[in-house]
């Protein structure tokens, strides 16, 4: 049980480290991806049987629409935020002083706006509107990074488990080592 728990800690750990904090995201939407890849991961250890051939299907599927899923996200993403000095931004419908400055002046585009006005979302774009945004973009970035981190670890738990992977014991009388011995 202990070995599986820091297992589980650690693999989750190298996992959110590298894998997901390479994800362009809001930085609203960075603070909780340990707690659903360790929660993907226990779920994965209680389902995952390495002889069963539905599971692996299941995993495959998994895999499939995680990586769907993930195209998705990236397409939303560009359409909903606005990067600014490295920092993703959810963006959403502008304000009416916004448009109408932007109208006026059609040279400024809308990132330079709200750099202008100090990043303050709210004078660029409407509450609500970031509101929806950053429901769907978070929505979608859980769905991403559960499926596809239920595919990722369910693979590897079919492929730690299975017997072909595993180093069998050689039997004393098979072994180079031993034979001499005996002579």
């Amino acid at each position: 049980m202990k070995k599986t728990a820091t297992r589980v800690f650690q693999l989750a750990t190298f996992v959110a480290g590298f894998f997901l904090s390479s994800l362009p995201c809001p930085a609203s939407l960075t603070a909780w991806p340990k707690m659903v890849i360790v929660s993907v991961y226990l779920i994965v250890l209680i389902i995952v049987r390495p002889n069963k051939l539905w599971i692996n299907i299941l995993i495959v599927a998994f895999l499939i629409i995680g990586l769907i899923f993930g195209f998705y996200y990236w397409v939303s993403l560009d359409s909903r935020s606005i990067k600014v000095n490295g920092q993703i931004h959810v963006k959403g419908q502008l304000t009416k002083a916004a448009k109408d400055y932007l109208d006026k002046y059609p040279s400024v585009t809308e990132k330079e706006y709200f750099v202008m006005t100090g990043k303050e979302e709210s004078e660029v774009w409407t509450p609500e509107s970031i509101w929806n945004n950053k429901l769907v973009l978070g929505g979608l970035y859980s769905l991403f990074v559960s499926v596809l981190g239920f595919g990722i670890f369910g693979a590897l738990e079919i492929i730690a488990r299975s017997d072909g992977s595993r180093s069998r014991k050689a039997k004393p009388s098979s072994c180079k080592l031993s034979k001499k011995r005996e002579a």
